[in-house]
């Protein structure tokens, strides 16, 4: 059977760089298809990375990894009606996760991969994929290539899935159309968020990494907001549920302009950028792998967010890692149909475990309370404690008991959402 490559890689993202990188490793002649002119051109943003994956996919390289600073910092704050909740943890000893910029972390990634044998072709748009005599021929813009595996790693719009029809997201979708979204029955818009990030030219006050998670600055959009700080700048961002954009008339944009403004933070933007980002619960996740096909990273579905770690990077990097050594053992055995080898290496790995883990609590940020009742409920609360009248002060338990009731809202709903989070 004559084909180009042992495995055509489609994105050069973290997982497909990643997965890259291992199979080149393993033996195996790899080719990433990247449609940016370089990895990371379409990455313009912050972050946040968990860097354990990427410490056993470098090695010792990972030294030379350009990330920013080390995220020792964790802040929540909740606005709500003029008011400002804020809860603060620092550990100046913890390192296990930093600020980075993916722009220029992706390019550095994607030159170790050339360094270790990975042919990358850029600027190459993927147009079809299709089977043919039990091998896989990715058509592009720059010709086809034949292989017997190929590894999706193409962002959360997954395009190779839909190439292969596994994907319920119809192929004439035309994002930029929101308010048609409703009238497509392919199309699930309380799987997707839209994550909107901005770099703004301005040098944090300490040099410790900080990390927010805001809410209340998205209007009546359900959604969070997220600062990370750079060592010469910031990240800020929003993710906001598409289901609620799709009932609203005001521009992502807009909201943006707003939620900058409302965080005090000014300086000049040096970066935009708008994506989808995959919102799915545990037990709806896509699949993961066809006849000659694995699937990784954001095109999998693998965001997690627990309320307190919201992780996407080490997830992307260890399931392109997963694959690269999945791809060892399917080109060996020559059974290219047999890509579950990848979902039980998958099943053995914190990937889907922790996916599972954040699966209850996940299911909080579908609801309308998390967003507007509960902040209100924590600031109307911490106002009342810390107000003094002449009235007789409140106990606690019983200050918590009128603001359930005021919302309307019942004690077992309370108590199941707690029991959620625990």
């Amino acid at each position: 059977m004559d084909y180009d490559v042992d495995v055509a890689i489609v994105g050069g993202g973290l997982s497909g760089i990643s997965a890259a990188i291992i199979a080149a490793k393993n033996g195996l002649s790899v080719i990433v298809l990247e449609r940016g002119e370089y990895s990371g051109s379409k990455n313009v943003s912050g972050g946040r990375m968990y860097i354990h994956s990427l410490k056993r996919l470098m090695g010792n390289k990972f030294k030379d990894a350009p990330l920013e600073l080390p995220i020792k910092k964790e802040t929540f704050e909740i606005y709500n009606k003029g008011r400002k909740t804020t809860f603060s943890f620092e550990n100046k000893e913890k390192e296990d996760s930093y600020s980075i910029l993916r722009s220029k972390f992706d390019r550095w990634l994607a030159s170790e991969a050339e360094n270790n044998g990975v042919t990358i072709s850029y600027s190459t748009l993927v147009t079809n994929v299709r089977r043919e005599n039990g091998i896989m021929v990715v058509e592009s813009n720059r010709g086809d290539i034949r292989t017997p595996l190929v590894i999706e790693s193409d962002g959360a719009a997954s395009f190779v899935s839909r190439y292969m029809g596994l994907s319920k997201l119809d192929m004439n979708y035309k994002m930029e159309n929101i308010k048609n979204i409703s009238k497509n029955d392919n199309f699930i818009p309380k799987n997707f968020m839209l994550g909107i990030k901005e770099i703004i030219d301005k040098k944090p006050e300490n040099e410790m990494g900080e990390a927010k998670t805001v809410l209340g600055l998205s209007g009546d959009i359900k959604g969070g907001g997220f600062v990370y700080t750079n060592k010469d700048s910031y990240s800020i961002g929003l993710t906001l549920k598409i289901d609620s954009i799709e009932t609203n008339d005001i521009k992502s944009y807009d909201i943006m302009e707003d939620y900058r403004e409302k965080l005090g933070i000014d300086g000049k933007i040096l970066e935009y950028s708008a994506h989808l980002i995959p919102f799915y619960k545990y037990d709806y996740l896509p699949k993961r792998y066809d006849d000659n096909l694995i699937v990784t990273g954001d095109a999998a579905g693998f965001l997690l967010n627990d309320g307190f770690t919201i992780r996407g990077m080490d997830l992307a990097i260890e399931s392109g890692m997963i694959a690269g050594n999945a791809a060892k053992k399917i080109i060996d055995s020559k059974d290219y149909s047999d890509t579950y080898i990848y979902e039980k290496m998958l099943e053995d790995s914190f990937v889907l475990k922790d996916l599972k883990t954040a699966s209850r609590i996940s299911s909080l940020f579908g609801n309308e309370r998390t967003f507007n009742v509960y902040p209100s409920m924590i600031s109307n609360l911490i106002d009342t404690m810390f107000t003094v009248t002449d009235n007789p002060r409140k106990n606690i338990k019983y200050a918590l008991m009128d603001e359930i009731k005021n919302n309307n809202i019942s004690y077992f709903t309370v108590i199941n959402d707690l029991l959620k989070v625990i």
